[in-house]
């Protein structure tokens, strides 16, 4: 295995790198997030991008559950809809193929 050195942390090896416990799955509740930006007159997805400091195929990716958003991010999507993270975002278990 390699060794990875990073500036004031100890080494570690290459395979120690982190992998989720459970299967299940995050995603945006679209009907939650659509109301309450509707709420703030935002409609468009690019408006939306735009009041959470994203790009518009960021903020597309996020709808269409292609990408999950940072813990910071959804925080701050959250914030800015004045609701809870738990609120506008599900855990969906993940159906074995």
């Amino acid at each position: 295995m390699t060794t990875v050195y990073r500036a004031g942390m100890q080494a570690t090896q290459k395979g120690d790198a982190f992998t989720p416990q459970s299967d299940a799955k995050i995603r945006l509740r679209l009907e939650v997030y659509d109301a309450l930006a509707a709420q703030r007159n935002v409609k468009r997805v690019v408006a939306q991008a735009r009041l959470h400091g994203i790009g518009r195929q960021h903020m597309f990716d996020i709808r269409a559950g292609r990408h999950l958003p940072s813990l910071p991010l959804a925080m701050r999507m959250a914030n800015d809809l004045g609701t809870t993270v738990d609120a506008l975002f599900e855990k969906v278990a993940e159906v074995p193929a």
